[in-house]
């Protein structure tokens, strides 16, 4: 059977001699990629020195040289991060960092998660059932904050065992995106009632926002003037009144950027 050539792809039989790459074996004919008559006599050898390597593999291999210097500095990355967890610590100050780096990974699974609260469970004893009604729920719901489709869910899952005061669970949305997800929790004022939107929060995020709403009930004893917002994916108390005036000189600016590009 001929040889098919990789660049012009025609047989041996219509472009004559064909040698492989001695990297990715792919046929090629000596004419094609500009063979002196001097390399094809050293391709002809039995024990041939001259290493012969197509387009592509030569360019790979000019990139050799910079792929290992990133490998390199990766290494050395590694290792830093293990001396910095693991190096000679007392192990106090060692599974402190080592809870740091759990807590950047869990958040880092969490991040395309919202969970939904206030949906109806399904009478139904059938998995297959029960989570469909669910996603019906969810999707209805979500249309009124944004465009979604079904494509855009990874996964739909019920939280935690049945309640046996019928209490309807959270359901944990996983997206395939994480802005779609930040979306979402920026416009989850907009879900109807009585269902509610948050985001998938790590224990440590729980137990802080819990501490600030404590702290929260403290200092609106008298006047509610503060509130609890969420600044660059960290709750904080703020001053409800300066909160609001900053939103509404935010939206302004983004009216007026809009208009100068529509003019």
């Amino acid at each position: 059977m001929a040889s098919i050539c990789a660049v012009c792809e025609k047989s041996s039989e219509v472009g004559g001699r064909i040698y492989n790459c001695d990297s990715c074996r792919r046929p090629l004919h000596a004419d094609c990629i500009g063979l002196t008559a001097t390399e094809i006599k050293a391709l002809d050898l039995r024990q041939r020195v001259l290493k012969l390597f197509c387009l592509d593999c030569e360019k790979g291999l000019a990139c050799l040289p910079e792929v290992l210097c990133k490998l390199n500095n990766l290494t050395d990355t590694v290792n830093k991060i293990d001396k910095f967890i693991f190096g000679n610590e007392d192990s106090t100050a060692s599974l402190f960092k080592l809870e740091i780096v759990n807590e950047i990974n869990d958040r880092v699974l969490r991040k395309n998660n919202v969970i939904f609260y206030n949906a109806k469970e399904s009478d139904s004893e059938l998995p297959e059932e029960r989570k469909n009604f669910d996603l019906k729920i969810v999707m209805r719901s979500l249309s009124k904050i944004c465009t979604v489709s079904e494509t855009d869910i990874v996964k739909v899952l019920r939280l935690g065992k049945i309640k046996s005061d019928g209490e309807p669970r959270p359901i944990k949305i996983i997206f395939n995106d994480h802005g779609l997800a930040l979306k979402i929790l920026k416009d989850k004022h907009k879900c109807e009632k009585p269902y509610a939107i948050n985001g998938d929060l790590t224990l440590q995020q729980r137990d802080q926002l819990k501490a600030l709403r404590e702290e929260l009930d403290i200092l609106n004893k008298d006047e509610e003037l503060k509130t609890i917002k969420f600044i660059n994916g960290s709750p904080k108390i703020v001053n409800k009144r300066d909160y609001e005036k900053g939103k509404e000189n935010e939206n302004v600016k983004k009216d007026q950027l809009k208009n100068r590009r529509k003019n």
